[in-house]
């Protein structure tokens, strides 16, 4: 678990007001992560107003990792972004492994001020010791502004590297 706040000796104008770092006390810092048991970790983190504690900006997840795939869900709500609107969405995805080398892939962005989904992936992923290729058909939807829906299909090649873990997600 980590609590904290910086402190300094002037005002900062190169942060935002909506940000927490523009006056000589930040708001404060809360994080904690959890891992109960193998495959299974949870984390927390939020930004509370420095004068009255409030919550500012909160976040939240869970990552699962099975022997064959993977997962996770986060939840975002922020007061208020650079333009002063509120901010709140999901974010969640994952992959399963069908075989030693084909899998599934999956990833949602949900927007819960508009009540839209923002993207949504679907995927094919074909993985052996050197190699990761990924065949996804993204959807993007524009829940504010002029434009339209999209959609694509994107191939994604991804060579390990020496030394590293193997496709870190």
């Amino acid at each position: 678990m980590l609590i904290g706040r910086s402190f300094r000796d002037t005002n900062n104008s190169v942060f935002s007001s909506t940000s927490g770092l523009a006056t000589k006390s930040s708001d404060w810092i809360v994080a904690t992560d959890a891992q109960p048991m193998k495959g299974v970790s949870f984390f927390g983190r939020a930004r509370l107003d420095a004068d009255d504690l409030t919550v500012q900006r909160a976040e939240a997840g869970v990552n699962v990792t099975l022997k064959r795939g993977n997962g996770y869900f986060r939840y975002l709500s922020n007061v208020a972004d650079a333009n002063g609107s509120k901010v709140e969405n999901l974010d969640m995805g994952g992959e399963v492994y069908l075989s030693k080398h084909w899998g599934l892939t999956a990833y949602g962005n949900r927007d819960l001020v508009q009540d839209a989904w923002v993207i949504r992936d679907i995927g094919v992923v074909y993985r052996d010791e050197c190699t990761r290729i990924d065949v996804i058909y993204r959807r993007e939807d524009t829940v504010v502004g002029r434009l339209g829906p999209s959609e694509s299909i994107a191939v994604r090649l991804t060579l390990a590297t020496l030394g590293g873990p193997m496709y870190a997600n």
